[in-house]
């Protein structure tokens, strides 16, 4: 399905609301990134654009060495992908740094996120701090929500590809965005952008474009913020997998099931309590 941009979704969907009275259009997520893109590591493919970070404390969490309470939260923020990455989502980076893992994460931000330096690293993770998919969601579900108070939910579907030309795949991508805002507010796929940019300072180490105190420091504040947003684990993930739905258009049944096997392993990345103190501890 095409991706239009955000401004281009506002642009196009105000000159449909002036014209026809309706705000409408089938806004589809940007795609700043692929979430597709393999870091070897010891000959283990990758298969999306999150990786992880550096080792942290030496400290022992329910008999798993490595991690701190505060630093495997940020692990378990984003185990879901480390596991897919076939990495340690107990370990800080998911596997010791080096020159080889620096220029592999190097390649993988340039081609994903159009990062290439220590500037543009902080360009970017300012933009998903700040607007991220989660912002492109609030304006195509406002937009989508003026259409249904017009034509009524009975009929957005038929509208969407009546008046606007799209296909029905991309009607019904409409109607799951329109569901989901109605369902859970515009604050619906923050998990998405939070989790993300936790794991985008794991990449950000790992290429050196942070130092380990600078992306744990920064990883902190983060999950300060985050951390009041939900009142479990469960909450932030499944904000975190409706994003990815928002975002890569299709189900996260996948995701779903690596949580759902994470939580049954022994070494359980979610075991730290999601509302424990968050401190520095490095």
């Amino acid at each position: 399905m095409k991706k239009i941009s955000k401004n281009l979704v506002a642009v196009t969907l105000s000159a449909a609301l002036a014209a026809s009275s309706l705000a409408g259009c089938g806004a589809t997520p940007i795609a700043e990134t692929s979430d597709n893109i393999a870091v070897s590591n010891d000959n283990t493919k990758s298969t999306a654009d999150e990786a992880s970070t550096a080792e942290a404390s030496s400290e022992v969490v329910d008999s798993v060495e490595g991690e701190t309470d505060t630093v495997q939260w940020f692990n378990a923020s984003y185990a879901i992908i480390t596991y897919l990455n076939g990495q340690d989502y107990n370990l800080f980076g998911g596997s010791e740094p080096g020159k080889v893992m620096e220029m592999q994460y190097q390649a993988m931000l340039d081609s994903a996120w159009g990062v290439t330096d220590r500037t543009t690293a902080d360009e970017t993770l300012d933009w998903i701090l700040t607007e991220g998919h989660r912002d492109d969601f609030m304006i195509t579900g406002e937009l989508l929500e003026q259409m249904v108070q017009e034509c009524g939910e009975e009929e957005l579907e038929n509208f969407l590809i009546e008046e606007f030309d799209e296909s029905p795949e991309e009607a019904e991508f409409d109607m799951m965005t329109y569901n989901m805002y109605k369902e859970y507010g515009e604050t619906a796929i923050d998990g998405w952008d939070y989790c993300r940019a936790l794991s985008l300072l794991s990449f950000y180490y790992m290429a050196g474009y942070y130092t380990k105190e600078e992306a744990l420091d920064k990883s902190l504040e983060i999950a300060e913020t985050v951390q009041p947003l939900f009142t479990s684990w469960d909450e932030l993930i499944d904000s975190y997998l409706r994003g990815y739905e928002y975002w890569a258009e299709e189900d996260s049944s996948e995701r779903r099931e690596v949580y759902e096997e994470l939580l049954a392993e022994n070494d359980n990345p979610f075991r730290v309590d999601y509302n424990v103190t968050l401190e520095k501890t490095w």
